[in-house]
Formats: structure tokens, sequence, C-alpha cells
């Protein structure tokens, strides 16, 4: 066992809101699946193949007809953040065994297309919310970007036109924006069952997370909860058996940052380090998958490396109370040196797991972005 310090952190008091963590060594932990051997990742998109020479962040979701339809950005000429990037999807009708023909959703030449949200409404209808920049050389010429939403009411067949909601989400003072990338959910419990929540980022002076939300079928959004916490960037959420919603965030530190909402999204009252979750700055995603008979709590899932250093060990954490403790896991991924990075879940109907992530031989670059791979994780092999 390899034993290694973590990072320094201070206590952070913001807005009245506090956070601690202390520093010091820590054992790095073990692998806790089952899987100790390589095993073949089938690719659902193939870097360099049918028109992109690399595919990254992606988004997935079931439909009501069963459908698994998975999102991810294609990236034209490289893998590079910036560039000529388009949406691109893909459909399953057979639980992920075979998938139909790639699908580009939104491509405006070098200007890029990207951070696909999708969230799959009562009625079926599939919503996908996106963003769009004109074309930059690099990170460092960020400004700010437009948020674009398009439906499907086709088992995503066929889509809307998109539609500008730049206005209803934006800030005057907001600078660079983000979304999930990860899907959205739609609240089946009180307070306000039915609103949709999409997770989201901004840009003030440093990155906070906040939430999207629409309590009209995605007619009209509305800005709600923002992170007290500075550095907070890609997030995730998943609603609680109590009806609370869970924001679970990346950023800068080995571990989660998690912020609770008992009022829908409208404001948070709690945030802490989950010290369970560990993470080596990088995306990640939560499910709500079912309610527990023993603890009378849900079963909440979260996928991520399971690293602090590396984007390695891309692992399945099982909750049985809401997300206070993790005491399960499967690694889905290969083992240690492979890539295992930006991931998203979702749940099928007969309870396993859909797991859509980056995958690749080796976690350094280029090596790391061989494609996406897919599997389906039995939910009783999460021990």
């Amino acid at each position: 066992m390899t034993s290694y310090c973590y990072k320094s952190l201070l206590i952070l008091t913001i807005a009245g809101f506090f956070i601690s963590i202390g520093t010091g060594c820590s054992e790095k932990q073990p692998d806790q699946t089952k899987e100790d051997e390589s095993v073949e990742i089938p690719l659902v998109f193939e870097s360099g193949l049918e028109g992109y020479a690399c595919y990254r962040c992606v988004a997935m979701v079931v439909t009501h007809e069963k459908t698994i339809l998975a999102f991810c950005e294609g990236r034209l000429n490289d893998c590079a953040d910036e560039g000529d990037i388009d949406l691109v999807l893909k459909r399953s009708t057979d639980g992920g065994k075979t998938w139909g023909p790639l699908v580009t959703l939104e491509d405006d030449g070098a200007n890029p297309c990207k951070n696909p949200v999708p969230v799959v409404l009562p009625s079926g209808r599939i919503l996908l919310m996106w963003l769009w920049n004109y074309a930059i050389p690099s990170e460092k010429d960020r400004t700010t970007r437009n948020v674009y939403i398009t439906y499907s009411d086709d088992d995503g067949v066929t889509w809307s036109e998109s539609r500008n909601i730049t206005s209803e989400v934006y800030l005057d003072d907001w600078g660079w924006y983000g979304l999930g990338p990860c899907h959205g959910i739609v609240k089946e419990r009180q307070p306000h069952a039915g609103r949709i929540i999409i997770p989201s980022r901004h840009e003030e002076n440093r990155s906070r997370s906040h939430i999207l939300y629409s309590d009209d079928n995605g007619e009209t959004w509305n800005i709600g909860a923002i992170s007290p916490i500075e550095g907070t960037t890609e997030s995730t959420v998943v609603e609680l058996s109590d009806g609370q919603l869970m924001l679970n965030c990346r950023n800068n530190t080995d571990y989660r940052i998690v912020l609770l909402s008992d009022d829908g999204g409208e404001t948070f009252y709690r945030n802490y380090i989950d010290t369970y979750l560990i993470q080596p700055v990088c995306q990640a995603s939560l499910l709500n998958h079912s309610m527990n008979p023993v603890t009378g709590k849900s079963n909440i899932l979260f996928s991520n490396p399971a690293d602090r250093e590396e984007r390695v060990n891309g692992t399945l954490k099982l909750s049985e109370d809401d997300g206070k403790t993790w005491t399960k896991s499967y690694r889905y991924s290969n083992p240690y040196p492979a890539y295992s990075g930006y991931s998203d879940i979702a749940r099928l109907d007969n309870g396993d797991i859909a797991v859509l992530f980056e995958t690749g031989p080796y976690y350094t670059k280029p090596l790391r972005w061989e494609g996406i791979g897919f599997r389906v994780v039995r939910f009783s092999d999460i021990q």
C-alpha cells in the first residue's frame, strides 16, 4: 500500500457557511471491487472514427421506451478543450448491446457546442441543455457563453431547433459558464415535485456551482441556489428520500464538496466536505437508484475516478442512507494504469446500472482518450 500526503486545506467561512479539512498523510485506498483483471470495454464512440479525432464529456439518460441515449462532445481535430467541437448522440434500443449511427445534434463550424445535460420529463419529452461560444484559441481567452435548449418528443430520433435561454440563466457580472456535464433530474417529491433541476456553474472571481430550475416543463428557467464556496465547478445533483437536493461538486481538493437544499434548489442550507468521496479533480455523477428497505432511505450511487492523484479506477460507490455514508463499491474501469475520466450513470429497467465513461489504456495524455466506453453493472455486484 502506498502512503502519500494529501493537499493542505484551510477553513473556509463564506456568508455564514463554513467547511474545514485537516492536513496530513493518508494510505492510498485499495481497490475494493471484485474485478482484479482487465476486461475488454466496448466503445460507443471511438476516437478517430466517425468523423471526429476525439470524444469527451459524456451524458446519458434512459427514456420511457427504455432507449439509452448517449451524448458527448465530438472534437473534430484533437482532444483540446477549445476548438471545433460538436454535440453528438448515439441511441441503443437493446440495453447497450448495440448502438445506432452517430448523429450530430449541434455543429456551428469552428464555434464549439459543448456540455450536454439531458433530462427525461414525465411526459416522455427529452430536454437537452447545452452551451455555445465563439471559437477561441485557448482557455485564457474565455469570456462568456450562450445557453441553449432543445427537445425530442420521439425517443431521441429527431430534435427541435435549439432555443437561446441565456438571458434567463445568466447574471450580468458572470463570465464563463458551465453545465454538468451529466444528466439533470425531475423532482419526484415535495417540495416542488415536478421541478426540473440542472446542475451548472459560472465564473465570478472564481468558479461557483449553481442550480438552474424550471417549474413549467422547461418553457422558462430560473437561477436557483448558488454555492457559497468559491472554487466549486462541475457538479451533479440527486434528490434524496425526503425531497432534499444534494449537489456534489468538483473542486481543487482531494474530496468532493456537497451542498444541501431543502427548498427545491432555491437556497443551500448546509455544505460540507465528503471525505468518503476522494477525487483527482474531475467530473462525477450521482444517481438515486432505489429505496433501501432496511434503512428506509434512498440508495444513492456516485461515479468518478476513485483516486486522489490520477484519473484512474472508475468506481461506483453506494450509499444506503441518502449519501451520509458510502459503504460499498465496484470498479467498472480497467485497473491502474488504465484511464477513467468523466462518466454518467443511469438505471436500467431491471435495476442494473448503465455506465458511460471516458476510457483509455493509460492515464497520461494523449493515450488516455481512446474513446467513450459503456458497461452494465448489476446492482447486486456493488459490495
